[in-house]
């Protein structure tokens, strides 16, 4: 492995990509801006592992970005970690900037059904036609992947409440799927996770293990991210739109020149995301068939409302008794031995947390619930 690493970093592996010297030559306009990318990004930076017999894995600088339009940075100011997204004028991007505004008044920032990730700052590109659009920055969702039952009902619970919001204010995502689905997972940790690193912290150490969902104070909280073709509507009923970008080619209606309605198409796509994303891989998950299966008729006209399907989640979600909502995951590819074992530990993992609520009480055992959901800021 380290004869590998070796060879990599000698044949260039952990320079800069033609997608970071975008980064690398703004830097110092973002700098002017309030804004500190990280030390890779310097004009004439030099890789530090250079002239040692150090793996470049052992510096931070080693960290190549994942993403061509977005970078995380430090703001000045306070030293939070931000997300910079370079939005150019193009069709995919026509109305991020817009919608991103309506979502972050303060009027909507305080309203907890809001999962739409806020916009804190923006400014126009000196060199060419687009914005940069600053936003906390969040993390996908393999950083601390679902485990158990109620996990994923917590989930869908809070991405269901806020599609609602924005439907009820008539905002229609268009692309609510997938990498557009992050996560605020710092409570789960004692450090801030690197915002592009594998299980490092920002500053280049191991990442401990993620706290519990259950035990985490605040709860991690899930948001929406890139409304580049959402659509925001005035007035009530009849809105229709045509296009079909977006990342889930599978709705049925899109169209590039036949109208449909995008509110259904979300309702469609989000169905669909919990569909192929957990029901499709895990055999506990049976309950909540029915109403994604209702969210994905063929037929936009026959699915429910966001608001309608919030609420048969809600009633859906009290359904399964106390252990099967807590229950792990259960893989369809596992084997009998390896699903005994996972189930010795779901075992020990339930006596701890029925031990720590006769000790000291507390909600943990109604995690995902959502009467227990329904009161979290």
């Amino acid at each position: 492995m380290a004869a590998f690493i070796a060879q990599s970093a000698a044949e260039g592996y952990y320079e800069l990509s033609a997608r970071e010297t975008f980064w690398r030559d703004h830097q110092p306009y973002l700098l002017s801006r309030g804004y500190a990318l990280r030390p890779r990004y310097t004009p004439g930076w030099s890789a530090p592992w250079i002239g040692t017999d150090i793996s470049p894995l052992h510096f931070e600088e080693s960290v190549i970005s994942r993403y061509g339009h977005v970078m995380d940075a430090r703001r000045l100011s306070d030293g939070t970690i931000v997300s910079i997204k370079w939005s150019p004028a193009k069709e995919h991007t026509a109305n991020e900037l817009t919608v991103l505004q309506l979502v972050s008044t303060p009027d909507m920032l305080a309203d907890p059904r809001n999962h739409a990730n806020p916009l804190l700052d923006w400014f126009n590109n000196p060199g060419e036609p687009g914005f940069f659009l600053v936003t906390p920055w969040l993390y996908g969702l393999d950083l601390v992947p679902l485990e158990n039952v109620n996990e994923v009902v917590d989930m869908m619970l809070q991405l269901f409440e806020g599609l609602a919001f924005l439907h009820e204010h008539r905002v229609a995502h268009r692309d609510c799927t997938n990498r557009n689905i992050l996560q605020d997972v710092r409570p789960a940790f004692r450090k801030v996770p690197h915002p592009q690193g594998n299980y490092m912290t920002y500053d280049n150490e191991t990442l401990p293990s993620p706290v519990a969902r259950c035990r985490c104070k605040p709860s991690i909280r899930y948001y929406f991210i890139d409304f580049g073709i959402s659509s925001k509507f005035e007035g009530d009923g009849g809105h229709l739109v045509t296009g079909i970008l977006g990342r889930d080619p599978t709705a049925p209606e899109l169209s590039p020149d036949v109208p449909y309605d995008p509110f259904k198409l979300d309702v469609y796509i989000l169905g669909n995301f919990f569909m192929q994303e957990y029901l499709e891989k895990y055999s506990n998950l049976a309950f909540l068939r029915p109403l994604l299966r209702r969210m994905t008729r063929p037929t936009p006209e026959s699915r429910p409302t966001m608001e309608e399907a919030l609420r048969r989640l809600r009633r859906v979600a009290e359904q399964p008794s106390g252990l099967w909502f807590r229950w792990r995951l259960r893989a369809r590819t596992e084997g009998y031995l390896e699903s005994l074992v996972r189930d010795v530990f779901a075992i020990t993992r339930e006596g701890y947390y029925q031990a720590r609520h006769l000790v000291l009480g507390g909600d943990e055992l109604s995690f995902g619930r959502p009467r227990a959901q329904s009161g979290r800021q």
